[in-house]
């Protein structure tokens, strides 16, 4: 009787440790129609990158994340792509609102011409959007490291004061306009004042 008990055991054994190698190998041995090894999930085949590489790349978490508008986000997002990497990010349609929202907290001045270029567009939304960043960048303490930026800062500073002078633009913009110049370290004798309130 104890014999058989232990043979019974071995052979309990033998099987529970081949289910456990076949759950284990899951798709092992399996091929596709091309005769390659099919791709299983989570598993590298012959040393490639694993099907499901765990969770997306942080940037796109943050960009995801920032497209809810949320100033946390954005300035998260603008510390991790920097004003370049905004601007470049802003030729793709479906990431052109949040990157100019995210552009209001990217530090410097190197963004100002990009938004200030924008502001002067036909779209009313983007320049609304452009002019907002503008004005919260003009509006932030000044940083030891703006005046590497002095290039940058000229020509927006031009930008800015052509569409505050251009009268046929929307009341809305060239006011923007103006409170940015006055705010941001440009010329302001030629500002105008004709929107000034009487």
């Amino acid at each position: 009787m104890e014999r058989k008990v232990q043979v019974w055991l071995a052979a309990g054994g033998a099987l529970v440790a081949a289910v456990t190698l076949f759950a284990t190998c899951g798709g092992c041995g399996r091929h596709g129609a091309d005769g390659k090894p099919a791709a299983t999930s989570g598993l590298a085949v012959d040393g490639a990158v694993p099907v499901d590489a765990g969770p997306p790349p942080r940037s796109e978490i943050q960009w995801e994340a920032a497209k809810g508008g949320e100033v946390e986000d954005l300035a998260l997002l603008a510390v991790s792509e920097g004003a370049a990497g905004l601007v470049e990010a802003a030729k793709d349609p479906e990431l052109r609102p949040t990157a100019l929202r995210a552009l209001a907290y990217a530090r410097g001045y190197a963004q100002l011409p990009f938004l200030a270029e924008v502001a002067s567009a036909r779209d009313d939304a983007e320049a609304a959007v452009a002019l907002d960043a503008v004005v919260e960048i003009a509006a932030r303490p000044r940083r030891q490291e703006d005046p590497e930026d002095a290039e940058e800062l000229k020509t927006a500073c031009a930008g800015l004061l052509a569409l505050a002078r251009d009268a046929p633009k929307p009341r809305t913009r060239r006011v923007q306009a103006i409170r940015a110049l006055r705010m941001l370290p440009c010329t302001r004798a030629d500002v105008p004042t004709d929107l000034d309130a009487k």
